[in-house]
């Protein structure tokens, strides 16, 4: 019987090359690669809604233009994640980070990751051919979901700067 991997072990397995801020002077390479991989999954999403815009606005101009929106979110997530605060600031200033600290981290950016992963799966939810109110639903989960990360990117770079470290990682618990 195999044990449940741990998160930092999950988050190897998501990230090649991630290291799960172990050395002082990988931090920040750590921190851009889960940057980068959230980037590239909602990068992903966006092509895809791309493609459907193409399809969906012969049958429904009001869905394709929804669509778009969706696009311009999902731009600007992306975007909002790769120019995040990087990860030698703040928290990593420091001597020593405290293990539950370094394991909320972790919790964090697992997070970030699922999440970008359950709006990548919800765009591919959307099929062109399904009824308009069906579609229009699975759109609208995927603003929920997007809104969602968004907020907890915001929460994750508040985690990295030095006077709000304790603030951030109480609203995170």
């Amino acid at each position: 019987m195999s044990k449940e991997l741990t998160i930092l072990e999950k988050l190897e397995l998501l990230i090649p090359g991630f290291k799960g801020y172990k050395q002082r002077e990988l931090i920040r390479e750590d921190d851009a690669l889960v940057r980068r991989k959230v980037a590239s999954i909602l990068d992903d999403a966006r092509l895809r809604v791309e493609r459907l815009i193409s399809s969906v606005k012969r049958r429904d101009i009001t869905l394709a233009l929804r669509l778009d929106d969706l696009r311009l979110e999902l731009m600007k997530v992306a975007q909002m994640i790769r120019h995040a605060t990087y990860g030698y600031a703040g928290l990593f200033d420091r001597v020593h980070i405290d293990e539950p600290e370094l394991m909320r981290l972790l919790e964090m950016d697992y997070r970030l990751i699922t999440q970008a992963s359950a709006i990548l799966e919800k765009v591919y939810e959307m099929n062109p051919t399904m009824e308009p109110q069906e579609f229009r639903e699975k759109l609208e989960e995927t603003f929920t979901l997007l809104n969602r990360l968004e907020d907890n990117i915001r929460l994750r770079e508040r985690m990295f700067k030095t006077e709000e470290v304790s603030e951030g990682w109480k609203s995170y618990q």
